[in-house]
């Protein structure tokens, strides 16, 4: 009954919201400089989106000396990176810390104290190889995955950090140790086109996609957790800011927050709802709309096809999954192929 009432209020809060979005007069664009992606009029690129996802950056029992820029690792990202770059570039979307597993030091009840000490030489090599090959990085701070239920192995609590969301003191703890420091240190990186706050976070949202009262937070909450995240990024960076939501559907979750433009993703599960052949201005945003993600396999349409539609109705641009994914979405041919052209 809990679960049920949770669920149906965060719908009726969802869809205030939203009737809201339409009714009021639109914001204009507080930033209309970094509010238009730049270098060309179409942005292509790809998801890596991790080499291990969650351990990428920082240490961890199955990377204990850190992660890209340790043993082979190391060289797996210089070739991948090198490989993109000669296949034509552009913009790699790339998971930072998904869904907690490495890379954040908590005390004993989980409460985050900091990053630990292999963070930044992980991230320097990742901007470092980067930049040498002429690639922009859309850096995703967190996954969804942060808050789904927990799982343990090897001594290693992966998700289940609900709290690092919903709870205002932990929720501070996290801006202050963790995320001031790696803003301060590379909010003014060239290399770095922007940061991802949250992946698909509609996917724990009451209302929206989550569904377990365990791990779901309210959409206030998690509105109020990404409107922290950005304004805290506001304060060392002017490097673009947005949200990678799953479908259009939860644009409402982030209109009116300080973002330089919205992001959705499309799969063929999503078309009857939220169909690609839509133009985006019907949307009626007053930013840029990304196609973060879109699938390179077993999708009714080919990748060059969704990429003429996305050009077509007005997307800013569109990244394809993934570059060195095994999941059903992801054509392992699509490493060899790179990017659409721009």
């Amino acid at each position: 009954m809990a679960g049920w009432w949770s669920r149906s209020l965060g719908r009726l809060w969802f869809w205030g919201l939203r009737l809201a979005g339409w009714i009021l007069p639109r914001r204009r664009a507080l930033r209309t400089a970094r509010g238009t992606l730049p270098g060309q009029p179409f942005l292509a690129g790809v998801n890596l989106p991790w080499l291990s996802y969650g351990n990428d950056f920082g240490r961890s029992p199955w990377r204990p000396g850190g992660g890209v820029a340790g043993g082979a690792d190391r060289v797996r990202l210089a070739e991948v990176l090198a490989g993109l770059a000669a296949r034509g570039g552009g913009c790699v979307r790339w998971f930072l810390f998904a869904d907690g597993r490495a890379g954040i030091r908590t005390d004993d009840a989980g409460c985050p104290l900091g990053l630990d000490d292999r963070v930044f030489p992980d991230l320097d090599l990742a901007v470092e190889t980067a930049g040498r090959h002429g690639l922009k990085l859309l850096l995703v701070v967190f996954d969804f995955h942060l808050g789904l239920e927990a799982r343990r192995h090897r001594e290693v609590t992966m998700g289940g950090r609900r709290r690092w969301i919903a709870d205002p003191a932990w929720r501070a703890a996290l801006l202050e140790r963790v995320l001031d420091p790696l803003w301060e240190r590379y909010g003014q990186e060239p290399v770095i086109f922007g940061w991802d706050l949250m992946n698909e976070p509609e996917w724990i949202t009451s209302g929206l996609g989550g569904r377990d009262p365990q791990t779901a937070v309210p959409p206030w909450t998690m509105r109020r957790f990404l409107a922290e995240m950005a304004g805290r990024a506001r304060r060392w960076t002017d490097q673009r800011l947005t949200v990678g939501l799953a479908t259009p559907r939860a644009l409402p979750l982030v209109r009116g927050l300080d973002l330089d433009f919205f992001q959705v993703h499309w799969y063929d599960r999503s078309e009857r709802r939220c169909p690609l052949d839509r133009p985006v201005g019907r949307l009626g945003l007053d930013r840029p709309l990304l196609l973060g993600e879109y699938p390179t396999r077993n999708s009714a349409r080919s990748e060059d096809e969704i990429v003429t539609l996305a050009r077509r109705n007005g997307y800013a641009g569109a990244l394809a999954w993934s570059l060195l994914g095994t999941d059903p979405a992801s054509r392992p041919a699509a490493a060899e192929d790179g990017p659409p052209p721009a």
